[in-house]
């Protein structure tokens, strides 16, 4: 790749800048601010892509000028020559790249041009700047032989830095036989936990137990809350029923009178349609009696004016013989003008020969084909040609609108996501609208315990007595659960419910266990333990309710609905974005579609020119002006000729004009032997008569012809308005007028009937009562009756759930007995969530070791596969530089650094060598590396005052050495004059402080 020329259109603060010729070293020359980073920029911006404004490059946009980006010309070893050119556009820029065969492409054949190189590896590889060099002085000791290293396999520090990072990161998470590091911590905890965890597993089987009847009735309740759910669903149905009976009792009433009815055939707004007809048929019968009596008056007068035609016809003839009779002098005159007009002729034939490119003559003119046919072709082909650029413009609107558009949806789409609230937040909200509605709910429990806590009390004063009380009331809270599960297993046997018969069976069952299994615990009363667990429930129901406090139930409950709507959004933007993509694609088609009628148009115009005997590149978009001019020059051909002819004419003429005179008398006058003169005056006086005669006549004529052409469209209307009359009749299938009319009205009243047989079906559909609900309600279906029985369900279930809570609550309580302060589902819970986070986290370790394993093994492999090629000509250019002080770069063994051999066969390490020498090694690595990667990417090497610190000797060698890469082209920009006479004038461009409307080359 070679660079030709750069023109800058726009960028930074340069405008308008064009640098042509550019040599293969070609040297950059200017103080600061003069211009050297933005020409760099703007390089790397046309071949790549402008900065995003989220990056931290800068974008160089001009300031004074709306015009952004500029073109480079470039040479390719395969393409031959390319121009790129880059303006303002999506983010990067839109890019068009053509070819020298012609074709045209973007960004496709930009990235194929430069062998899918990007930004990125293209300035670490192939720029040189100051920083590289300064990073060495900064480096000491093993860093300093790691970062040549990582100069010589990738052109930066990129493998240093990420080495190290992967090491901290390791660190910061595991070490080996270490303390803080979080996973080291979290092992030792997790074996705390589950010594922990197996001392407490051993007294956790009676828990267990109860761990299963309380998911058994945890189930149960589940089961009748959605059964409570469709019964609660099914009475607002019948409400909505009886709700909405009159509009259904109508719609039943207007389906039968449309029944009745049957079908009307009666055209769609007949009567206004006839009624129409009607209102334009009278004026056209009125004019038509008038048009009858003007058309017999105009007969009459045009009898009585009919002039003489024998002497009309042959009106031009005498006009021109009189018009003859007084210029006959002037003949001669006439001769010496129309050849004055020949030769007019002939300039401008020459003249429009020039401006076609041709040489037409009246032989090659007749054989080119101007008919109409061919104008209208070529006057098509170029208003053809300027649609497509009118569409061009449309089309650069639309895309910029479909943009905008896409883009502003984006800016609502993270808008609306920005709103949705988190889902721990919602489950919270939710959690608290639960407790606010079933707050009595909570009160009452609150009570129960406190009046339990009382009841502890009075029995320390009263223990016999109260037991006593206690094993009374157990006993028949057994019973009682004993008689509502036996009546279950009795119901459900009896209406054959067999699963309420199974829940009855075993609820009986459980119940005789559970009083056969805490008979003698009931005895004991309530303990210290019992009244500590009370008192922590009534402490945790007071925190449920004071988490509530305050808030309001309406208002956490549109929170929540708000979420919804927002959600809806969501999900609605998300999918007008993907709509707004297809319009997007689509613009782009359209602008494809745009260029193949581009080329097809330009090759139509090709082959017009060539059927025309024109050039085919001549007048490109102004083919019918080219078509214009052939006809032209056509025109002026033959007038030539027949201003040729009409001199012959004229000789001829002088000869006849006495003899024409003489005839005319004879003719018309009926006079012998007249003097010419006298028979012009007769003549004349005679035609002036005639003519008057004439034109009286024409007009009349002309009046009669205009009134019968009235006369027949009128009763072409006329008879066009009576079969559209017919035509209503036969749609409405009758006779007469008065047929149509009635039929008519009745078609209106049954649009109507439908009308409202519409409005009350949309009605009932937006209550969502279905048609089976509707036919069965006209057909008598009882709703009362029928939501009474929901409603005595709904307060049946209700009871029913209400006792399995209460039975719930008290197996929660007994579990409380036994957890202990809820000890060993604490511990397993933490025990397994801890286990967890590790696990995690020691993936996280495990990702960072693998990077490192897998950098190390690149690294080792790179070593003994590229690297020695890559060290033989670092040691070969490093040669040069240092004048065959040192032989050669030799790597580590172990490591990623360096020894470096003198010519005395001593090994030096990288810290041991200067600092100039150093840089030295730098920098033949960097051109080591751009040597091997020549067959694949020939591109310019960039170099940013890279060897300010180098004296004039390693200078000079390092210049030298540079000239040797002949296959790569090579910018340097520098701001140090001293450098400059290393360098030939043809190889220096001077750049000013203020080069805005200076031009460059």
């Amino acid at each position: 790749m070679h660079l030709k020329e750069l023109h800058i259109y726009g960028y930074g603060k340069l405008e308008n800048i064009k640098i042509t010729n550019l040599e293969n070293l070609q040297v950059f020359y200017g103080e600061n601010e003069a211009g050297k980073s933005t020409i760099m920029s703007f390089i790397h911006s046309i071949l790549f892509g402008f900065p995003t404004r989220q990056q931290s490059e800068l974008r160089y946009e001009p300031k004074k000028s709306s015009k952004y980006g500029g073109l480079i010309k470039a040479s390719f070893k395969d393409k031959g020559l390319a121009v790129i050119e880059r303006v303002k556009g999506k983010a990067a820029g839109d890019v068009t790249v053509t070819l020298e065969d012609g074709s045209v492409g973007g960004e496709e054949l930009l990235t194929e041009l430069l062998n899918g190189m990007d930004k990125g590896t293209f300035q670490s590889i192939f720029s040189f700047n100051l920083h590289g060099l300064q990073n060495i002085h900064q480096l000491k000791g093993e860093d300093l032989g790691r970062y040549l290293f990582s100069a010589g396999a990738l052109g930066t520090e990129k493998l240093v830095s990420t080495e190290k990072v992967l090491q901290k990161e390791m660190e910061q998470r595991f070490k080996p036989g270490g303390k803080r590091p979080e996973l080291n911590e979290k092992l030792v905890e997790i074996r705390k936990v589950y010594d922990a965890l197996k001392k407490a597993e051993k007294e956790n089987t009676e828990y267990e137990e109860l761990l299963s009847v309380k998911k058994e009735t945890t189930s149960k309740l589940k089961d009748l809350s959605e059964e409570l759910e469709d019964i609660e669903e099914q009475v607002y149905k019948l409400r909505e029923l009886e709700r909405v009976l009159p509009l259904i009792m109508e719609e039943k009433q207007l389906e039968h009178e449309l029944q009745a009815t049957g079908d009307l055939s009666h055209p769609a707004d007949g009567l206004i349609r006839f009624e129409r007809i009607r209102d334009r048929q009278k004026p056209v019968e009125t004019r038509i009696l008038w048009l009858t009596e003007q058309r017999a008056v105009l007969s009459t007068e045009a009898e009585k004016l009919k002039p003489d035609k024998n002497l009309l016809a042959h009106e031009t003839e005498v006009t021109a013989q009189l018009e003859e009779l007084p210029i006959y002098h002037q003949i001669r005159a006439e001769k010496e003008k129309i050849q004055q007009r020949i030769e007019e002729l002939d300039e401008e034939i020459e003249q429009i020969n020039d401006q076609l490119h041709t040489q037409f003559n009246e032989t090659s003119i007749s054989l080119v084909n101007t008919s109409v046919m061919m104008k209208e072709k070529a006057e098509e082909i170029q208003l053809k040609q300027q649609q497509l650029r009118e569409r061009k413009l449309t089309l650069d609107e639309n895309f910029h609108d479909e943009k905008m558009a896409v883009e502003e949806l984006e800016k609502s789409f993270e808008e609306v996501k920005q709103e949705l609230l988190d889902k721990q937040v919602k489950a919270k909200l939710v959690k608290q609208l639960q407790t606010i509605e079933q707050q009595e709910k909570i009160e009452a429990e609150l009570q129960a315990i406190k009046g339990q806590v009382t009841l502890f009390n009075t029995q320390q004063m009263s223990a016999h007595k109260q037991k006593k009380v206690e094993q009374k009331r157990q006993g028949l809270f057994m019973l009682m659960l004993g008689v509502i599960f036996v009546s279950l297993v009795v119901s459900g046997y009896l209406t054959t419910q067999w699963i309420l018969m199974l829940a009855g069976g075993v609820g009986f069952v459980l119940t005789l266990l559970m009083y056969f299994r805490f008979k003698p615990a009931q005895s004991e009363g309530i303990n210290g333990g019992n009244l500590e667990t009370l008192k922590e429930r009534e402490q945790e129901l007071k925190t449920e309710l004071q988490d509530t406090t305050g808030l309001n139930a309406d208002y956490v409950r549109v929170t929540i609905e708000k979420d919804e709507e927002n959600r809806k959004k969501y999900y609605d933007l998300a999918a007008r974005i993907d709509q707004q993509n297809i319009r997007y694609e689509r613009v782009i088609q359209a602008f494809e579609n745009w260029e193949k009628e581009s080329r097809e148009i330009d090759g139509e115009q090709k082959e017009l020119a060539s059927s025309l005997l024109l050039p085919k590149e001549l007048a490109k978009g102004k083919i019918y002006e080219a078509v214009l001019l052939v006809e032209k020059l056509k025109h002026r051909f033959r007038e030539r000729t027949r201003l040729e002819k009409r001199i012959s004419d004229l000789q001829i003429q002088q000869q006849t004009l006495v003899q024409k005179f003489q005839d005319m008398a004879e003719q018309f006058l009926q006079l012998a032997n007249v003097q010419t003169q006298e028979v012009a005056i007769l003549l004349r006086k005679k035609l002036r008569e005639e003519i008057d005669k004439q034109g009286k006549y024409r007009g009349i004529t002309t009046k009669l012809n205009e009134i019968n052409e009235e006369y027949a469209q009128l009763e072409k209307e006329l008879q066009q308005f009576k079969a559209e009359e017919e035509k209503l009749f036969e749609l409405a299938q009758v006779e007469d007028e008065e047929a149509f009319r009635i039929k008519g009205l009745k078609a209106e009243q049954v649009a109507k009937w439908k009308a409202r047989l519409t409005d009350i079906s949309l009605q009932l559909e937006t209550a969502e009562i279905s048609k089976s609900d509707r036919i069965e309600v006209q057909q008598g279906k009882k709703l009362n009756e029928e939501l009474q029985r929901a409603l005595k369900k709904v307060e049946e279930y209700k009871k029913e759930q209400s006792h399995l809570r209460d039975q719930l609550a008290d197996i929660k309580h007994r579990m409380g007995l036994l957890e202990e302060g809820g000890l060993y589902a604490d511990l397993l819970h933490r025990y397994r969530q801890m286990k967890y986070e590790f696990e995690e986290e020691s993936k996280e370790w495990a990702k960072y070791a693998l990077a490192r394993e897998i950098l190390s093994k690149t690294v080792e492999r790179y070593k003994t596969e590229a690297l020695p090629k890559l060290l033989a000509m670092a040691g070969k250019y490093f040669n040069i530089l240092t004048d065959e002080e040192y032989l050669r770069i030799i790597p580590q063994e172990s490591g990623s650094g360096f020894l470096i051999e003198r010519n005395d066969h001593t090994l030096f390490e990288a810290d041991e060598l200067s600092q100039a020498t150093a840089e030295q090694v730098y920098v033949s690595l960097r051109l080591a590396l751009i040597a091997t990667l020549l067959s694949r990417y020939p591109f310019p090497i960039i170099i940013d005052d890279s060897f300010v610190n180098f004296d004039e000797k390693r200078a000079k060698r390092v210049f030298t050495l540079l000239r040797s890469f002949s296959d790569n082209q090579i910018l340097f920009f520098t701001c140090h004059n001293s450098i400059l006479h290393h360098f030939k004038a043809d190889e220096t461009i001077r750049l000013n402080q203020n080069p805005v409307q200076e031009k460059i080359g």
